[in-house]
């Protein structure tokens, strides 16, 4: 047996779950049992669906693509000293990650790749922290920076590079657009040691969302049940909170606790499975008691 603590977790139609379990590969995970797909030491930090290929992406520039079809996985390394963190693109083949500063593009699913600066003209380029392609742009979320940090977006057509929102002590860990053109981050603020998720409003003012409890840092939005939902930073005793996120009433209401880092969640019919590096936290009914995966 190995610890089961896993970090990152994708739900697809075909698969309830597949979990990248920590330093040992990506997993399909269904009704309570494991089945190993790809076997792996390095840590896997975002798994997602474009077109019909499933990527993922984690430690030392390391990328996966699963080809369901074929059943068939391809490993590649960009070499990039720093963890990749995410992955976003669109059903017609474009693909974009990170590394540093730069963007990784490919447009045909990940089968060869280019180098994008966006941030070649800032006199301080961020890291990049976070990624959401809509609308022919790229949301970019940075770490820390007090010059050029915030989120940022950026065409891949035209070049062009504009500020979304400042941040000169936070970082912006994941972004998340809906259908309704409303654009969500969530944010670690390093001087306050507070963190939040906000949204923009339609005069792109942001709003913070009330919380019923201070915490270090937000770091991951998902949709699941047709319900937005964040992950935390595990609190001084160890565990962190995974929240719904309510919009009309602005508001995030507290569902269920996982010790260690919430990495990622994703949502199957009315199960949740939430991913950290200590546990893995599968909610197959929310009003009985959870099973913790070791």
């Amino acid at each position: 047996m190995f610890n089961r603590g896993s970090t990152a977790v994708l739900s697809t139609p075909d698969i309830p779950f597949l979990v990248a379990v920590k330093k040992s590969g990506i997993y399909s995970f269904e009704g309570g049992k494991w089945l190993l797909q790809y076997g792996l030491t390095q840590n896997i930090y975002k798994l997602v669906k474009l077109g019909r290929f499933i990527f993922g992406i984690g430690d030392y520039g390391t990328i996966l693509r699963y080809d369901p079809y074929q059943k068939k996985w391809t490993h590649t390394t960009f070499s990039v000293p720093q963890r990749l963190w995410d992955i976003t693109g669109n059903e017609q083949g474009l693909i974009v990650t990170h590394g540093g500063s730069k963007l990784y593009v490919s447009r045909n699913y990940g089968s060869s790749w280019t180098v994008v600066k966006p941030f070649a003209s800032l006199n301080a380029p961020p890291l990049i922290r976070s990624l959401f392609f809509s609308d022919d742009y790229i949301y970019i979320g940075t770490q820390v920076n007090k010059k050029q940090g915030g989120g940022w977006k950026y065409s891949l057509l035209t070049r062009e590079l504009k500020l979304v929102k400042r941040e000169d002590n936070s970082m912006v860990s994941s972004i998340y657009i809906s259908d309704r053109d409303s654009m969500l981050i969530t944010k670690a603020n390093v001087k306050t040691g507070e963190g939040s998720v906000e949204m923009r409003k339609a005069d792109n003012s942001w709003i913070c969302f009330k919380q019923p409890l201070s915490e270090k840092a937000f770091l991951d939005i998902f949709m699941a049940n047709n319900r937005l939902h964040a992950t935390t930073s595990r609190d001084e005793f160890g565990y962190s909170r995974i929240y719904e996120i309510h919009r009309e009433s602005m508001t995030l209401i507290p569902i269920e606790t996982v010790e260690g880092h919430g990495f990622r969640g994703a949502g199957f019919e009315d199960q949740l499975f939430i991913s950290s590096p200590v546990e893995s936290k599968w909610i197959n009914n929310r009003y009985e008691v959870p099973s913790l995966l070791h």
